[in-house]
């Protein structure tokens, strides 16, 4: 399938600086970037870094998924940090051997190129089946059908708002009522949907033991949008 030149499929206004597109800029540690995505830690790492395990007896290594906008400081981009949310729904998806994984990725790449593949808009169009059969190809080693695997990464999908050429502008974590995250407002950190609010601030200011009636003046927030942010925020992630 065609790519898009870099320079035809984004636009500059606001989203590039001189030094480049801020969605590329390495900004969130794999902690950082797991608590966000609400995944564990120890699957992020195993995304974005590898893994060593054994099977049979065997020694063998999982390779990264996620190419680190930043390898030596183990920095992952808002791109990066979308990529890891699409990959999210393969382990909602029980099952699903990482091999298979793997394949599925491979095969995705081949098909459309590019530097994130599964950030194109060819792959939310068309991209995903592929993604879907190859994730599938074990298909007795999951209780899902293509079926249900296709509504699961669809709906992945539908929290990644794009520009007009089709790349992620913001993400909305999965289950949150409340945040978004956008790479131009607070470094990219969670901030409260359409209002521009960092939603740690809120969540430091709840645990200062400030009332949701205070906190919600302070900032023109309703008290169910600082209480939902809250909840939101308080997300861990847990091992996995």
């Amino acid at each position: 399938m065609r790519s898009f030149s870099r320079s035809n499929r984004m636009p500059r206004k606001h989203l590039i600086r001189t030094s480049g597109d801020v969605r590329e800029f390495p900004r969130y540690s794999i902690s950082e970037a797991a608590f966000y995505v609400r995944i564990p830690y120890t699957t992020l790492h195993a995304w974005t870094r590898g893994q060593d395990y054994e099977t049979g007896g065997e020694h063998r290594v999982f390779h990264s998924l996620i190419a680190l906008a930043d390898e030596k400081h183990r920095l992952l981009s808002f791109y990066n940090l979308v990529e890891a949310h699409i990959l999210r729904a393969t382990t909602v998806i029980h099952g699903i051997p990482l091999q298979n994984v793997r394949k599925a990725l491979d095969y995705v790449q081949r098909a459309i190129g590019g530097k994130h593949p599964l950030l194109t808009h060819e792959f939310e169009t068309s991209g995903k089946d592929i993604f879907i059969q190859h994730l599938g190809l074990t298909i007795n080693a999951t209780r899902y059908g293509q079926t249900a695997m296709r509504t699961i990464i669809q709906e992945h999908l539908k929290l990644i708002p794009r520009d007009g050429y089709g790349w992620p502008i913001k993400v909305f974590p999965i289950n949150s009522k409340r945040l978004t995250i956008d790479p131009l407002f607070s470094s990219g950190k969670p901030i409260v949907r359409d209002k521009g609010v960092t939603a740690s601030v809120i969540w430091g200011r709840s645990k200062s033991r400030e009332s949701v009636g205070e906190i919600a003046k302070d900032y023109g927030l309703t008290e169910i949008e600082v209480q939902e942010t809250i909840e939101d925020y308080e997300w861990r992630a847990t091992a996995a």
